[in-house]
Order: structure tokens, then C-alpha cells, then sequence
């Protein structure tokens, strides 16, 4: 059943359907193609800012509270944008969106490996964790194909409810999540502990300073490339409600890429396929 469960939690996670409308909202309420790369900045910003302490959150806290969190200030979000269209709004919302990608991407993982590990089961994480991602690509094709008909008969409000009740249900997934954590030893570091001596390590090595930034960074920009899809059709005349369509099409093609052969690490089916999550902050810490 841990399994099944990391998996719903996956699918849920991504089976989102404002994903590829929500640019059109931005446009609707009147948020210029600037204005909205500045809420780009403010999205990739907040994920990276906390995405710094997010391992040492999962090491101090109930993982699955995080996971139980994460996910409702996502769907705090998404509300918020649909229910108050407004540039301040989506600023808003992108540092719900930011945090519930902190607070998930090393908690996920971290819980996963240690209740299999528990099991003696550890030898299956790197399948487990590639099939929860292809779980999550599924859901993620679902949801945009869903949107097609669904923005069509009810607009932003439908899409919207969905998404929300989504990352409800994924929050509730969580909460039946097994989490099994020996106590912690006498004289452990604490969470700000933990998370200074981190920071002192990067500041002392040149070279893991340097990587952090460069992943930070990459990811961020990579991650927000794809948002101006939408953008882009509005402007080449296609029809809003065709717009999650043409988002459909890029998404096949990067996935197709991503598993063609001489790039296989890209795939999410592979046995040895990296865990990850996709918004904002796609490659996440092993536990």
C-alpha cells in the first residue's frame, strides 16, 4: 500500500488543470508579458531562497506533515488567482506555489526512501521513485487535456475548482502516508543547526557553492521558459480555448525527448530514473 500511495500522492501533485490556462489569466486580468515575467522572477526566487532549507526541514520535521502542508498552499494559491485576479494576487500566489515545492521536494523522497529501507525494500526506491514520475507525467497529460473541455464549459472558476480539489485530495493522500523516524540521539544538531552547517560548508568549498548556484539557477530559468507558451499561441492568433492544446503538443515533445535513446537518464520510466517534482524546482536532493 505505500507504494500505491506514493504513487496517488504523485499523480495527485500534478493532475492539475490550470496548469496550462493560468498565463491566460494573467492576460485576461490585464498583466502585460513583462509584468508577467517579473512574477516568473518572484516564483523561481521563492523556490530557490527556500529551497535552501528545505532538506533540513525534512530531517527535523514530520515529513508528512510537509507533504500535508504543501500541497494546501498550493491550492491556497490557485484560489487566491481565480477568486482575485490581480498582478498582487499571482505574486501571491507564486510564493504559495514556491514554498509547496520546498516543502515537498526532499520530504517526498526522504520519506519514501526510509519507509522502504524500513521495509527492506530500499533496493526498489529508484524504480518506485521513476514510476512516480511517469505517474506524475500522466496526470500532468490528463490534467491538460481535461482543461481543453472544462475551461470550454465553465472557464477559469471550473479549472480552478478542479485544481484546488486536487491538491485537497492530495493533502489528504499524505495524511495516510506510514511515517516511521527512530529519535533523534541526545546532543543532535537541531534544524538550525543542521542548516548553518550546510551554508558553511558552501561557503567554505568554492565548488559545491558553485554547483548549488548553477542547479539553483538552470532549473529556475528551464522551469520557467515553458510559461510563455501560452502567450505565445494568443499572439499567433490561436483560440484561448485551443491554447492548453498547443501546451499538450510542446509537453509530448520534451517528454519524447527526454526518453529518446542517448539521453535514457531523462526518462522517468527507467529503473534508474532521478526522482523529481515538477514546479518550481524540478531536480530535487536525494534523502
Amino acid at each position: 500500500m505505500l507504494v500505491i500511495k506514493l504513487y496517488a500522492y504523485a499523480f495527485l501533485g500534478e493532475f492539475i488543470l490550470l496548469y496550462p490556462v493560468y498565463t491566460l489569466l494573467f492576460a485576461d486580468a490585464g498583466v502585460s508579458v513583462a509584468e508577467a515575467s517579473v512574477l516568473f522572477v518572484i516564483w523561481s526566487v521563492t523556490g530557490m531562497v527556500l529551497e535552501v532549507p528545505s532538506g533540513a526541514w525534512a530531517d527535523t520535521v514530520s515529513r508528512r506533515l510537509l507533504l500535508f502542508l504543501g500541497p494546501l498552499l498550493a491550492g491556497a494559491g490557485y484560489a487566491l488567482w481565480v477568486s482575485v485576479p490581480s498582478f498582487w494576487a499571482f505574486a501571491a500566489g507564486f510564493v504559495l506555489w514556491g514554498a509547496q515545492g520546498a516543502l515537498v521536494s526532499g520530504s517526498y523522497e526522504a520519506l519514501a526512501y526510509e519507509e522502504l529501507q524500513r521495509r527492506g525494500q530500499e533496493g526498489r526506491y529508484a524504480a518506485v521513485m521513476g514510476r512516480a514520475e511517469a505517474a506524475g507525467l500522466v496526470a500532468n497529460a490528463l490534467a491538460i487535456g481535461l482543461a481543453v473541455p472544462a475551461f470550454a464549459a465553465g472557464g477559469y472558476a471550473v479549472v480552478g475548482a478542479a485544481s484546488v480539489a486536487a491538491c485537497v485530495l492530495c493533502a489528504v493522500t499524505a495524511l495516510t502516508l506510514p511515517e516511521h523516524r527512530a529519535p533523534r540521539p541526545a546532543g543532535e544538531e537541531g534544524y538550525l543547526a543542521v542548516l548553518r552547517s550546510g551554508l558553511a560548508v558552501a561557503r567554505a568549498d568554492r565548488a559545491v557553492l558553485r554547483a548549488l548556484l548553477l542547479v539553483a539557477v538552470v532549473t529556475a530559468i528551464w522551469g520557467a521558459l515553458e510559461e510563455y507558451i501560452p502567450f505565445l499561441g494568443l499572439e499567433t492568433g490561436v483560440a484561448e480555448s485551443a491554447v492548453p492544446l498547443l501546451v499538450l503538443v510542446v509537453w509530448i515533445g520534451a517528454t519524447a525527448g527526454g526518453c529518446w535513446p542517448g539521453s535514457r537518464r531523462g526518462c522517468p520510466t527507467g529503473p534508474t530514473a532521478s526522482p523529481s517534482r515538477r514546479r518550481p524546482s524540478r531536480s530535487r536532493p536525494g534523502p
